[in-house]
């Protein structure tokens, strides 16, 4: 009850923030969202980039006509599935831990993160996103084996995918447990998902194919240039991504040319430098953004990246934003720490569905070797590490049924682990 009134609190905070004492300026692709949002919702013509999968502007447009022109009902709606969002990862906590304890404290973790929290009220996928991952992933662990439910499970991806399209690679290792130990009964299962995934994404394939390709969308090889790019340890600190983007636009007429282009500068670009000099570069570089301890909340507070631009919350007074701020650190760092801890007393062996949630994480962390890389891309694999984290807080708390007594071996290695974590997270600065 304690977690749901601070969760309450927070959300209640985060919409007074979002309004006084002045309206939070949209930033970065929140701008784009909202403009083909208005667009759509007016029937005016309105084309989004290959680079961006279509859903999301017209998830928008849906709710803004329904909302009476503005943007607070998306706002709310978003909020309720963040909170679906938590009771589906106290349910597979539940089922796949198997502590009561660990799946209140993974759901918890969730609704109580502010930087994750923050993406209810942004005009930003990453909730519609995280919702329906999770609701895929509860299907597979729960409902895999009833034919209508595979059937939704193959809508629930294929609107993911038109949502955000990182998880397509992913895809046959998500499915990978369904035929593991079934047979052809499995290989049927996993047949009706993809029929019912190639359904949902055939009339955007089709419509994409009479100007772009027979794609969804495609941002692979922008990415790609844009990450092997990057700069700084740091998000937002001297980004070459707006100018890269320019410079795409300009690169040919078609979505082909100006890929082709990109194709062919990464090329000469790897020639250039030389595998191993570019994976040095990217290790001492892409994983200090991806984990480290701002997120997109705490960047639009006054002190913030995004902030000190006049974006995102200009006018927050500073000890609201201290608040924030310090609330965002002190909670990211226990998840960090706590996941890399539930390791050891809580590791994979022996579950295909753990395993598979080890997979998506290190999945995460390979693409982001050398894709371009910004805080909010984290939120997707946040659910693994608070599960993680759950376990390792209920065993904190004695209850240690359904947990392994670790080793000395298996404790060193998760501290460690919590200790990179943690450096890669508030460490970045004492390098540069």
């Amino acid at each position: 009850m304690a977690a749901v009134l601070l969760a309450v609190a927070l959300q209640a905070l985060l919409f007074a923030m979002d309004t006084w004492p002045a309206p939070r300026a949209l930033w970065g692709d929140e701008i784009m969202y909202a403009d083909l949002a208005r667009r759509l919702a007016a029937r005016e013509p309105a084309h989004i980039d290959f680079l961006w999968p279509p859903a999301y502007p017209r998830f928008l447009a849906g709710l803004m006509v329904l909302g009476g022109g503005s943007f607070l009902l998306a706002r709310c709606v978003q909020v309720a599935l963040l909170g679906l969002s938590a009771l589906l990862l106290r349910d597979l906590s539940l089922r796949l831990v198997g502590s009561r304890l660990a799946a209140d404290v993974a759901a918890a973790l969730l609704v109580l993160d502010p930087q994750v929290a923050g993406f209810a009220h942004f005009l930003w996928p990453e909730v519609l996103h995280l919702f329906l991952f999770l609701a895929a992933l509860w299907i597979l662990v729960a409902r895999a084996d009833r034919p209508p439910w595979l059937a939704l499970l193959g809508l629930v991806l294929g609107l993911a995918l038109l949502t955000k399209s990182l998880l397509g690679p992913f895809l046959p290792l998500l499915l990978l447990p369904v035929v593991v130990g079934a047979g052809l009964r499995g290989l049927a299962r996993v047949a009706l998902v993809a029929a019912a995934i190639a359904v949902t994404l055939t009339p955007t394939v089709i419509a994409n194919a009479r100007s772009g390709g027979p794609f969804i969308a495609d941002s692979s090889r922008f990415n790609l240039w844009v990450g092997l790019n990057d700069r700084s340890r740091k998000d937002l600190v001297d980004e070459v991504v707006g100018r890269e983007y320019q410079r795409y636009l300009r690169s040919g007429e078609t979505f082909a040319e100006r890929t082709d282009a990109l194709e062919g500068k990464i090329r000469a670009l790897v020639r250039e430098r030389g595998v191993r000099r570019i994976l040095r570069a990217q290790l001492a570089r892409q994983y200090f953004r991806l984990l480290d301890k701002d997120s997109f909340l705490t960047d639009q507070l006054p002190d913030g990246a995004i902030g000190r631009q006049g974006y995102g919350y200009r006018d927050t007074p500073r000890p609201l934003a201290a608040l924030v701020r310090g609330w965002s650190y002190v909670l990211y760092a226990v998840i960090l720490a706590a996941a890399a801890l539930g390791l050891a007393v809580d590791p994979p062996r022996g579950r295909s569905w753990r395993w598979a949630l080890v997979g998506f994480l290190a999945y995460n962390l390979a693409a982001f070797l050398f894709l371009h890389v910004k805080s909010r891309y984290r939120l997707a694999f946040l659910p693994v590490l608070d599960m993680q984290a759950g376990a390792f807080a209920a065993w904190c708390a004695r209850e240690r049924a359904p947990f392994r007594s670790p080793s000395s071996a298996a404790w060193a290695a998760s501290a460690a682990a919590a200790a990179l974590a943690l450096f890669l997270a508030f460490g970045g600065p004492l390098l540069d």
